[in-house]
């Protein structure tokens, strides 16, 4: 949720910053969370750069609601995790719902969050340094390292959410300074903040703090050359898959992590070399046109009815 989310929420820092995140989670959550519902949220925020290759080792926030303080769970909180624990999510990704240890008004804050396995390892094993006294290991789970990181001292929990979430280290580094010197005297640190663009809005989703007047730096630059492409992506499968074809969010990000092997469509009464396939690319889908059956790489004939879409890596019917 960039610095209007974790690393703000449990503090006493900017408190109007969390007023408006709770308000915009609540209002988008309006009705009961569905698998579909949050896979789409996780997509179309920042979580879309942590099931893309951990460019953001974790993303939160895409799901939130709030819990009397006495209260470690709730119905509504159990229904978000068991919808989480069934998206086709992979060995790399796992999601769950961090439930925060100060409450803020009477009321705790649960927040759902993705994590990139890999990359949050390599990030924890690569500064010992911060996650070492947190109780962080690379073999901590990521919901043990979201709870340990949130349970922390102050500054120790600003700089690892913000190294988790991905923000570059001088970044961080600034956050963590200007807290401690707004908590010591009470006035508000000037900033400015870098915002990574996502399908949900260019701004207030991948977004961290610098300096009043910062001229961005080579780390901003890689963020941004980095989840660029990656959007544009998104953008074509998301309208193909939603829009078109209605296949769902769900399907969507299963094909996003695993992409279906077979690369080509041919009707069912082609010769019985075709092979019926499970998961079908997009555009080639029981029904489209006739009972479709996919050939596999190579035997693909143009005068096929699907059309590859050049550069994004989806069918779509033409």
């Amino acid at each position: 949720m960039g610095v209007g989310g974790t690393i703000v929420r449990n503090g006493t820092l900017g408190l109007v910053l969390v007023v408006l995140v709770w308000a915009a989670g609540r209002c988008a959550a309006a009705d009961p969370p569905t698998a579909d519902s949050l896979a789409l949220r996780m997509l179309d925020g920042e979580g879309l750069y942590t099931v893309t290759s951990g460019l953001k080792p974790v993303s939160d926030g895409f799901w939130q609601t709030r819990l009397p303080a006495a209260q470690d769970t709730s119905a509504e909180v159990e229904a978000v995790r068991r919808h989480l624990g069934s998206l086709p999510l992979g060995h790399d990704l796992e999601a769950g719902v961090l439930v925060f240890a100060t409450p803020f008004d009477g009321k705790r804050t649960a927040s759902a969050f993705v994590a990139h396995k890999p990359a949050l390892r390599a990030l924890i094993a690569r500064r010992p340094d911060v996650f070492g006294p947190l109780g962080v290991a690379p073999g901590s789970s990521p919901q043990e390292v979201m709870e340990r990181i949130d349970r922390g001292p102050r500054s120790a929990r600003w700089r690892a959410f913000g190294l988790v979430f991905g923000y570059p280290e001088y970044a961080v580094e600034f956050f963590v300074a200007v807290g401690e010197e707004q908590a010591r005297n009470g006035k508000y640190v000037a900033r400015d903040f870098v915002n990574i663009p996502t399908f949900g809005g260019d701004r207030g989703r991948f977004v961290y703090a610098v300096p009043k007047g910062h001229t961005e730096r080579g780390e901003d630059h890689w963020l941004k050359a980095m989840a660029g492409p990656i959007l544009t992506r998104y953008r074509a499968w998301r309208e193909v898959y939603l829009r078109d074809q209605k296949l769902g969010a769900v399907e969507l990000l299963r094909n996003w992590i695993a992409p279906p092997i077979v690369v080509g469509c041919m009707p069912a009464n082609q010769p019985e070399t075709s092979v019926p396939c499970g998961r079908f690319p997009i555009g080639c889908i029981p029904g489209s046109v006739e009972s479709i059956y996919c050939r596999r790489q190579g035997e693909y004939r143009p005068a096929t009815v699907p059309r590859w879409s050049s550069g994004h890596g989806i069918w779509r019917w033409r």
